[in-house]
């Protein structure tokens, strides 16, 4: 269901990060609604020591989409930050089904290359999509990851113009923000979503090409997470709310 598979996507649009911290946590959750209604939440866990982070996230499709659709995903997004810059060690993503695991992808990142070691259905054997070619993977992220970069790299010039390479393990292409509005250590953002490779009919006629992302500076800090993001869908307004607090250690 496209619909799960966005609220994971849009799971990590947040970035929370403070340069004097050598070991520090945060919960964070995340709820999606479809015009109006509650239809997804998440829990995670984010954790940063010294310059290692780790993000651990658990989502649900809740109230009447849980009865409908019993969907359940977990996703584990290890990696690095040096001078400003988000090096990518792992990407994991489980979907649960009626207790059944019903897909997954597995990616290890080496020299600027994401390395897909297991997945199921394994892309190379999706008769729906041709394969991504490993020129168009140099110097992409995952989705987590490409959130977490442009919290970094809006924080250098308190602007979201840019564009991000992502390949997700199966599709690749590049997130476009362009800064609509500019407040007091808040962007509003449009996103645009520039599909380039790897997608099956089915998802080139249904996948969003568009959205807006409101990111927001952290307390005693320079970097930017969102705080909302909102993707118009064939069938309503897709919303996310995400609201994080700090583990005390």
């Amino acid at each position: 269901m496209f619909l799960n598979k966005l609220l994971l996507t849009l799971i990590f649009f947040c970035f929370i990060y403070n340069s004097s911290a050598l070991s520090k946590k945060w919960n964070i959750t995340i709820e999606g609604y479809l015009s109006g209604f509650k239809v997804g939440e998440s829990n995670v866990l984010f954790e940063i020591n010294n310059d290692k982070y780790t993000l651990i996230a658990q989502s649900n499709t809740s109230g009447l989409t849980k009865l409908f659709y019993p969907w359940k995903q977990v996703i584990e997004v290890t990696g690095s930050i040096n001078n400003s810059a988000i090096t990518p060690l792992i990407y994991k993503i489980k979907d649960i089904r009626e207790n059944k695991e019903t897909g997954f992808i597995n990616i290890k990142y080496k020299n600027n290359l994401p390395i897909v070691e297991s997945a199921f259905p394994h892309p190379s054997n999706d008769t729906r999509r041709e394969q991504v070619s490993q020129e168009l993977l140099i110097n992409t992220f995952d989705p987590v990851n490409s959130i977490l970069a442009l919290g970094i790299l809006s924080a250098n010039n308190n602007s979201c113009n840019r564009t991000i390479n992502v390949f997700d393990g199966r599709r690749r292409f590049n997130l476009v923000y362009k800064t609509i509005e500019k407040n007091k250590d808040e962007l509003i953002c449009k996103l645009k979503i520039i599909r380039i490779a790897g997608y099956s009919k089915k998802e080139l006629s249904k996948h969003p090409k568009e959205g807006m992302i409101k990111l927001k500076k952290l307390s005693n800090s320079i970097f930017y997470f969102p705080v909302e993001v909102r993707i118009p869908l064939t069938i309503g307004s897709f919303y996310v709310n995400l609201t994080q607090n700090l583990v005390l250690q």
